[in-house]
């Protein structure tokens, strides 16, 4: 099969992205709004773009009526956010949290989450993640109908159960949570070394 980007539409677009470029990871968003009040979703158009200092990234869309979604008009107003990282035991929680609320909705309580202060950012972190990156708004790019945000991260909070002290990281206590196309994600099964 070949398609023509300029002679194929837009659904079968997004199809054949969120299924062909995979596993993509979940950047677990939280923000805070100009009135305070907390909001977090999970995007799957998330990757580190810079080491030193880190810089990630994410792309969020419009909603369906073409509004901004609620994290990308708290960055941009605030100019910060906490990237918080998905495992397996977060899975539904994560899930809840990307169901439509409106902008006055504490999306911490309709998940059962934890807001934990953060050190350099307003924005909280989620107590229950095993990583979460403080990040300040580095650069924004508009990218046709989407909301490119890149975050210079400010502080990387691991969990002392994940990693040793020579930084590295066990997989097996983690249980990273990745996206894969549909209703479909993927879990860590185990070391494979590739020869």
């Amino acid at each position: 099969m070949e398609l023509v980007v300029k002679k194929t539409d837009e659904e079968t677009l997004y199809k054949l992205i969120l299924g062909l470029v995979v596993p993509r990871p979940i950047a677990w968003v939280s923000t805070v709004s100009k009135e305070g009040i907390y909001n977090i979703a999970p995007f799957s158009f998330f990757n580190a773009v810079n080491d030193a200092p880190p810089v990630l990234m994410i792309s969020v869309s419009d909603r369906d009526e073409g509004t901004l979604k609620d994290t990308v008009k708290n960055i941009l107003d605030t100019k910060e956010f906490v990237i918080n990282m998905v495992s397996e035991e977060l899975f539904e929680k994560m899930k809840k949290t990307g169901e439509e609320f409106p902008p006055e909705v504490d999306e911490f309580k309709e998940a059962g989450l934890t807001p934990e202060p953060s050190r350099f950012v307003v924005a909280p972190r989620i107590k229950e993640a095993k990583v979460s990156f403080e990040c300040k708004l580095y650069k924004y790019v508009p990218v046709y109908d989407m909301h490119v945000i890149f975050g210079e991260v400010l502080l990387i909070r691991v969990s002392d159960e994940i990693i040793d002290e020579n930084l590295n990281v066990n997989y097996e206590k983690y249980k990273p949570i990745g996206r894969l196309g549909g209703t479909y994600y993927l879990k860590v099964y185990g070391e494979c070394k590739i020869k």
